[in-house]
């Protein structure tokens, strides 16, 4: 929008017989003293206009040999909404004739009263009156005024320190304005905002807004499990079914294209005025809202949505969190059909270019040449960067570094090295995740100062040694005390760590994996973590001892699973089993997975030697059986040959009736005797 001039003037020059064209501007020949008042008529649904103008000619005459030459006034004219009602100017109780004339703003006019000339030394007072009854929604003109909100240009012209301007306001309104000039003071259900200190040469110009938060229309959205309310200016059902329509569509895109799911954090979704006033919507993150315009923007309401992922609780510095939400809110906009026009490439020596980062977080005051170009430049950064990857590396840029992690973590890990990405991490993510080789060459154009080109310059010589080291180690990721001196771009201790600490550790961690391969046994976690997590120098030093011995035990246990593996003969096989060789073997893996490489050396010296004397042990073994079943044999016939004949005695004669506790003698006529029964012997 464009600010108009503070007073327009008519002016003219007399002399003894010569009438001039305008020859004065406001600074040089007028002084000028003015009291504005705007006063929001809820009824009518109109802002009332008062604009008390005192103009006096501080000009001076020119007397000449030619005739004597003097400055005078005819007309005056202030600035008005365009679509201002009843404009009417009175000056000494008369009304002045006032013509309204458009300018190149469609929201403003001039309207300019006539009057007799003002000579130099007069002064002229003109009490200007005029309602403001705002233009249609999306309409070109941005001056509203409806149920519960209104925008307008209020504005002053005079000397500094000359103009007043005060508006006028239910207390139940919010209040924005494009200049932090005005005091809000409460007198019962009104606030008075007024400004005194000049915004422009001219006097003062800001446009303001005000809304009723409780003056709306409202409609629920639900998406899956996430309700959001919208609340529309009343009556605009247009802006409340396509917000409606973009939520429900685009939001399930968007976790898509971020690689998170809704984060939560927001429950309402406002219409108001402030953002074209403001110029920029926003995500309140502390009263759970976003505020957007009237307009049907699909950008703009995909970016405040992207914001609930990309934020300055996430992402350090504006130029990273504003330029990749925009390039966010483009990718989403295009994936659902919906329209929106890129931001321009700005040129580097643009008015208000800088290096992105010192785009100072916002803190209300706001260059505009400024804010113009860092918010295209910041979207053309992340563009150059990011915008040629496909969605699967796209997303993975986008979700690791809303997570934290550290590019020389593994994807997903957010246990080591986690923090809030900044240009470096963001820089290391873009090229590590995703493979963006010209990364440092965007960053040369539109991001670092002189003092970061320097830190680009180091940080190219430590990635190589990074990179040979990563590849001399093996698949194990480099010591932690390395990745993290690499994650905060710490160059000289990665260098030291590297070159003096470590020593031949990556080498000899490269021997572990080798040799567990060779083996065919898996590494030992316990070592591996060893390496992948050291960062103290005594960690560091351990190293230099564990690693070769891993090596050797490795060897030892592979040595001894190989000499208790394979095909066995059966006297093997029983020597095996009777000296427990394979629970030995099996002993001596479990020590050295749980890391316990003396213990594993020791079972596993074990197993060879028991290996190595099962042979013998199966023969002993059978040797001991054949003779054991010998001596049995033996036993047995011994036996046999110590049996007694079994010995008959012959039955009783009979002595009358049974009543003799004696046995009855078997049907034959024979009886064991009791001695024979004692002995055991058999018929």
């Amino acid at each position: 929008m464009r600010r108009a001039v503070a007073g327009l003037l008519g002016a003219g020059v007399l002399g003894a017989t010569l009438v001039a064209g305008p020859v004065a501007t406001a600074d040089e020949g007028l002084a000028e003293a003015s009291h504005s008042r705007f006063v929001l008529d809820t009824a009518d649904t109109v802002v009332e206009a008062s604009v008390t103008v005192t103009i006096r000619n501080v000009t001076v005459d020119r007397h000449t040999a030619e005739g004597t030459y003097y400055s005078y006034y005819d007309s005056y004219g202030i600035p008005v909404p365009a679509g201002a009602k009843d404009v009417r100017a009175v000056s000494g109780g008369a009304t002045l004739p006032v013509r309204l004339a458009p300018t190149e703003d469609p929201s403003t006019a001039v309207a300019t009263a006539s009057f007799s000339p003002l000579r130099s030394g007069q002064t002229r007072t003109i009490e200007w009156t005029y309602t403001i009854p705002g233009a249609p929604i999306r309409s070109e003109d941005y001056t509203r005024v409806g149920p519960g909100y209104l925008t307008f240009a209020a504005q002053g012209v005079g000397d500094p320190g000359e103009v007043t301007v005060e508006v006028v306001l239910p207390a139940a309104m919010s209040f924005d304005a494009t200049s932090d000039v005005f005091t809000p003071a409460r007198d019962g259900d009104t606030v008075t905002y007024t400004a005194d200190e000049s915004t422009e040469d001219g006097g003062i110009w800001a446009v303001v807004s005000a809304r009723d938060a409780g003056a709306a229309d409202e409609q629920q959205v639900e998406v899956g499990d996430v309700m959001l309310t919208l609340q529309s200016f009343p009556g605009d059902t247009e802006w409340l079914r396509f917000v409606g329509e973009r939520v429900t569509t685009g939001l399930p895109v968007l976790e898509d294209v971020v690689g998170h799911p809704w984060p939560g954090g927001l429950e309402t979704i406002r219409e108001d005025v402030s953002p074209q006033v403001l110029g920029y919507a926003w995500f309140d993150h502390g009263a759970d809202e976003i505020v957007i315009a009237e307009d049907l923007d699909d950008v703009v309401l995909f970016h405040e949505l992207t914001h609930a992922w990309l934020n300055p609780d996430r992402l350090a510095g504006r130029w990273l969190y504003e330029g990749l939400t925009e390039v966010v809110a483009h990718r989403v906009v295009a994936a659902t059909g919906g329209s929106g026009e890129p931001r321009g490439t700005p040129e580097r020596d643009a008015p208000g270019a800088l290096p992105l980062l010192e785009w100072e977080e916002f803190d209300g005051a706001r260059v505009p040449e400024v804010e113009d170009y860092a918010y295209a430049a910041s979207y053309t950064a992340v563009r150059e960067l990011l915008g040629d990857l496909d969605d699967e590396a796209f997303t993975a840029v986008v979700a690791a570094a809303y997570a934290g992690e550290s590019a020389y973590e593994e994807p997903g890990s957010t246990t080591a090295n986690r923090g809030r990405t900044d240009w470096r991490r963001f820089l290391d993510l873009a090229e590590e995740r995703a493979g963006v080789t010209d990364g440092t060459d965007v960053y040369r154009t539109w991001v670092v100062d002189d003092a970061a080109r320097d830190q680009l310059d180091r940080r190219a010589e430590a990635r190589q040694t990074y990179a040979a080291l990563d590849g001399a180690d093996g698949a194990w990721q480099p010591p932690l005390g390395l990745r993290r001196a690499m994650t905060d771009w710490e160059f000289d201790s990665a260098a030291t760590i590297v070159g003096q600490e470590l020593g031949t550790a990556p080498a000899e961690a490269a021997r572990v994996q080798e040799a567990a391969e060779a083996a065919g046994l898996p590494v030992p976690e316990p070592v591996r973590a060893a390496y992948e997590t050291a960062e103290a120098d005594e960690e560091y030093g351990a190293l230099q001892t564990l690693l070769p011995r891993a090596v050797e035990v490795i060897g030892a246990v592979g040595e001894a699973a190989r000499a208790t593996s394979g095909d066995r003969d059966a006297l093997s096989a029983l020597g095996a089993v009777l000296l427990r060789v394979d629970r030995s073997a099996a002993d001596a893996r479990e020590a050295l997975a749980d890391g316990e490489l003396e213990r594993a050396a020791a079972l596993a010296d074990t197993a060879s030697q028991r290996a190595g004397w099962a042979l013998w042990a199966g023969l002993g073994a059978v040797v001991l059986v054949v003779l054991l079943l010998a001596g049995a044999v033996l036993g047995v016939v011994r036996v046999g040959r110590r049996r007694r004949a079994v010995r008959v005695t012959p039955p009783a004669p009979a002595a009358g009736p049974a009543t003799s506790a004696e046995p009855t003698p078997p049907a034959d006529g024979y009886a064991l005797s009791p001695e024979s029964a004692q002995n055991g012997d058999k018929l």
